[in-house]
This record gives structure tokens, C-alpha cells and sequence, in this order.
């Protein structure tokens, strides 16, 4: 009873991250439900598209996946993400610009995206996934402090995570609110992996403190070869 697989995704279909691909996944598994990272408004807006446009070809992962999945199947798909906003999209653009000015974080985010061509969600859901996006927070820092403007940046950068820790512990508390309520034995839970690490560190947490408590799994945790 209550077991969860959390899923790292990559918003964009490369390569074998793909929404194909993400549905053979969530097929094997075979949850009664699936907690997606989005907001009750978002998903709603994709289920209005879904039966005006049906499936478009540019469209997220995550998106196709669910449309796809939907025409095939009657799981319970339960939004689970609140909508906070507490950075600007100018400001995290200007954030994104300055990092992009530097080779080392573009060989890194280079690194990331070819291993996510070539792996796939076996890459997205490895240690070695987990290791280079630390290594990519550790050179955004390093950027920052060498910028004139580095107190306003490290302003948006604060913001930026703020902003992902007060979703992340929402998406959590949505998850164990609804098990409290209805019983399950699978599901999955389909996040972007930014948040992959950081969920994990608090599910830790959630489960010291909840009355509830959920067998969680993390996919494939070993590291993908080079």
C-alpha cells in the first residue's frame, strides 16, 4: 500500500527522452495514480487543448505524455503543483543570460542535454544526472561573485529558489494530503529534475513527521556510463 515511484523529466522531448518513452515507463510501473508538476489551472487548460487540438507535436513531454496516456487509460492524474511566483521572467532571463556567457557552465548544460539525448530517463533519473546539476549550481555561484551586478543577481538567485522550495514543498504536502484521503497501492510521481534532489531530501523529512507514511522508490540510481 502507498507505494510511489518519483520520476525525474526533462520538459522537452530530446532524443530518447521522449514522451514515447516516458509512457513505456509509466506502462510497466502501471500506477492507479500519477501526481504531475502542475498547477489545477495548467492541467485543466491541457485537458480543454487536448479536446480542441488533440496531441501537437511541439508540445512538452509531460503534456504529450498525459494526452496520449488518457486516450488509452482511466488513472486517476492528480495535479499537484501550486501556482507561486516570486522571480519575474525578465528577471530570471537576466539570470540565464550572464550564465550563458561562460564556457564552463555551457560545456555543462552541453553535457546534460547530450547525456539526456543518448539516456534518456535513465540518465535523468542517475546519480550522474544528480552530480552535474550540482556541479552547475556550484559554477552559477562562482559566475555571481565575479559580476559587477553580483548583489542583484544573487537577489534573483534567492528568489528563483525560494520560489522552487515553496512549490516543492507543496507538491508534497499535496501528495501526502491526498494519500491521507484515498487509498492506493502504485503511483508515480512526474517531476522536472531540477527538483529531483531537493524532493528527495524532503521526502526524508515528510516522512519523519507524517501520520501517513509512503513507500517511496527513485527510479534508476545508478550512474549511467559515459
Amino acid at each position: 500500500m502507498y507505494n510511489i515511484t518519483l520520476i525525474g523529466t526533462y520538459h522537452s522531448e530530446i532524443g530518447k527522452c521522449n514522451s514515447d518513452e516516458l509512457y513505456k515507463i509509466i506502462e510497466y510501473i502501471n500506477p492507479e495514480v500519477i501526481f504531475v508538476e502542475l498547477p489545477n489551472n495548467v492541467f485543466y487548460e491541457i485537458m480543454c487543448d487536448m479536446a480542441i487540438n488533440g496531441i501537437r507535436s511541439e508540445e512538452p513531454t509531460e503534456t504529450k505524455f498525459i494526452k496520449n496516456y488518457l486516450q488509452n487509460h482511466n488513472n486517476k492524474l492528480i495535479p499537484v503543483d501550486d501556482e507561486v511566483r516570486y522571480i519575474s521572467d525578465s528577471e530570471y532571463d537576466q539570470l540565464l543570460y550572464t550564465f550563458e556567457e561562460y564556457d564552463d557552465y555551457k560545456e555543462l548544460v552541453y553535457e546534460q542535454i547530450s547525456l539526456t539525448k543518448q539516456y534518456g530517463f535513465d540518465y535523468l533519473n542517475s546519480e550522474k544526472c544528480l552530480d552535474l546539476l550540482e556541479q552547475t549550481r556550484i559554477v552559477e555561484k562562482n559566475i555571481m561573485e565575479l559580476e559587477i551586478h553580483k548583489n542583484k543577481l544573487l537577489h534573483f538567485y534567492k528568489l528563483f529558489y525560494k520560489e522552487n522550495d515553496t512549490r516543492e514543498n507543496s507538491m508534497l504536502q499535496n501528495i501526502y494530503n491526498y494519500s491521507r484521503e484515498n487509498q492506493y497501492n502504485q503511483a508515480v510521481f512526474l517531476t522536472g529534475i531540477a527538483h529531483r534532489k531537493s524532493i528527495m531530501q524532503k521526502i526524508i523529512e515528510n516522512e519523519k513527521m507524517s501520520e501517513i507514511k509512503l513507500n517511496w522508490s527513485y527510479g534508476n540510481k545508478q550512474k549511467t556510463s559515459r
